[in-house]
């Protein structure tokens, strides 16, 4: 017996704490907690790259907590002359990490501090040659301290500079050896100088240096070979699990002693593993690493808008997240749209009692809101001119849930998951549904904007689900230029065949799998609620 817990109580464990609730309460529910009534729908992204906060402002986001990478600093604060103009606006740490030495996964530290990195493309004259750059600012490999930090990748590509031409080149590195970037051993003696090259050579090249800067020269003809990439990059050269540390933990300073690792509010914030193509079994040890591992990108609209090789119909980290789910790990989705600025793709933050707080504490709460799973993921319709082209504020929309709570009987034993939503455009989309989706797949579909959900019991009157997932989609009632849309037909749709829902096809640019950036341009509201666990 746990010390503390009295008998006939169940303990379980919440962001690390020992939480002693009644035996017939076996509900971790991230909304229990929500004022629903005073609550406010701030609109977020945890993976979404730019340097202008303009840009998402106009969007409709509030919550602007911009990565980057290359390298991996955080835009934070928000720019000084902005934070003026919108006071409301919020600001917070973030960036994207890559790079790993044992694992091919990026993620975002949002809330972290965490920065690491350095990139840097010189701009190239057509037709001049040799080639001739000095990149500064290193930091000199030391074996003793940070030995990561003094470890680069040198990206090189050329190509014929006309029709059956034969490209070459010959590369000098000085200030630096190469090495094998797994182990930061020499390659060779490690000596860079007049190393003749061909389009089949290596186009990356890792690099210990020696000193601040490395100077690098590249021979070769202008008429044969035409320098397609150059640039000096940066990525975090450790393995994940120290990687992880830093970012939640971390103490590490930078020259000027400013603290460039760790989460700015220890109990806010936490790690997303984004555009997760690692496979369950690695996905279950990130997730296990630690509680502030707080769950997977659902969507990317960037990475992974179509569907796996052979299944077009198929969303693979939506199925991810539901395999996660079954082995009964708390994991939260997340719904960004990574580099393309005109997708789909939003987290929205359930916060409330904003007015009145300073910057930080608005940050905070904002943070928090991410670490307790009190927010859900909106993929809206998206919105377009006469002509059809698709404009600002794009994927923004009002259509949100209004209430998510678990449902008690008569004895105080949790019934079932109560819903309802609002804010659907009715003169677009007049028709909703809500979904209920268990280990089991979907279980319920019901028309409305309020829904009831029934725990399903075995024999024995337990609970017989491990968790329960709520999503719901506004909608009109045609599709493809007047082909009817019933409930029906919607019920028997997989959530990628609902957001490809579209009356035309767009041209958005920077998506992936799709000829000329053609797109099926979304007509329906989709918005999806974080797991209700159930602990057995």
């Amino acid at each position: 017996m746990i010390a503390g817990v009295k008998k006939g109580t169940l303990a379980f464990i919440v962001s690390g704490v020992f939480v002693s609730v009644s035996a017939a309460e076996r509900i971790e529910n991230p909304y229990a907690d929500v004022p629903w009534d005073k609550t406010e729908y701030l609109h977020s992204f945890s993976h979404q790259h730019g340097q202008n906060p303009q840009i998402f402002w106009d969007m409709g986001y509030r919550h602007l907590p911009l990565s980057n990478y290359y390298p991996s600093q955080p835009l934070y604060p928000l720019p000084e002359a902005f934070a003026r103009k919108y006071p409301d606006a919020i600001g917070g740490p973030n960036a994207e990490q890559h790079g790993f030495l044992d694992l091919g996964i990026h993620f975002n530290a949002i809330g972290s501090l965490y920065a690491t990195g350095y990139g840097y493309t010189p701009r190239i004259k057509a037709g001049t040659a040799p080639i001739e750059h000095v990149f500064g600012g290193l930091n000199a490999y030391n074996p003793q301290q940070a030995p990561w930090r003094g470890i680069y990748r040198l990206d090189l590509e050329f190509s014929p500079a006309g029709a059956g031409g034969a490209a070459s080149a010959a590369l000098t590195v000085e200030g630096a050896t190469r090495v094998n970037v797994r182990t930061f051993a020499p390659i060779g003696d490690g000596n860079m100088r007049e190393l003749p090259l061909t389009v089949k050579s290596p186009k990356s090249f890792y690099l210990k240096a020696l000193s601040d800067s490395i100077r690098v020269m590249i021979g070769f003809d202008p008429a044969m070979t035409k320098i397609t990439k150059f640039r000096m990059m940066q990525g975090i050269n450790r393995p994940w699990r120290d990687a992880f540390h830093a970012a939640l933990d971390g103490t590490l300073e930078d020259a000027q002693g400013k603290r460039i690792e760790g989460l700015l509010y220890p109990d806010a914030g936490g790690i997303t593993i984004n555009h997760p193509t690692c496979g369950l079994e690695a996905m279950l040890t990130l997730l296990d690493f630690d509680p502030r591992v707080l769950g997977i990108e659902v969507w990317n609209h960037h990475t992974y808008f179509g569907g796996k090789l052979g299944r077009p119909d198929a969303m693979p980290f939506y199925e991810l997240w539901d395999d996660v789910l079954r082995t009964g790990r708390r994991c939260y989705g997340f719904f960004v749209k990574d580099h393309c600025l005109f997708g789909r793709g939003r987290n929205v933050l359930l916060v409330s009692g904003l007015e009145g707080l300073t910057a930080r504490e608005k940050e905070r709460a904002a943070l928090r809101a991410y670490r307790t799973g009190c927010f859900f993921g909106l993929l809206g319709a998206m919105s377009v001119d006469a002509s059809g082209k698709v404009v600002p504020p794009y994927d923004n929309s009002a259509f949100r849930f209004t209430r998510i709570a678990v449902r008690l009987d008569a004895r105080g034993e949790p019934a079932g998951v109560d819903v309802a939503v609002t804010g659907a455009d009715r003169a677009k989309r007049p028709h909703t549904q809500i979904r209920f989706v268990t280990d089991k797949g979907v279980s319920r579909a019901e028309k409305g904007e309020s829904a009831f959900f029934a725990f399903p019991r075995d024999a024995a009157g337990a609970i017989s689900c491990r968790f329960v997932r709520v999503e719901a989609f506004a909608y009109p009632s045609t599709h493809l230029n007047g082909k009817p849309l019933t409930h029906d037909a919607v019920a028997a749709m997989n959530v990628f065949q609902i957001a490809h829902l579209h009356d035309r096809v767009g041209d958005l640019s920077q998506i992936y799998l799709y000829p000329k950036g053609e797109e099926p341009i979304g007509i329906a509201d989709m918005i999806f609620a974080q797991p209700i666990l159930v602990r057995h």
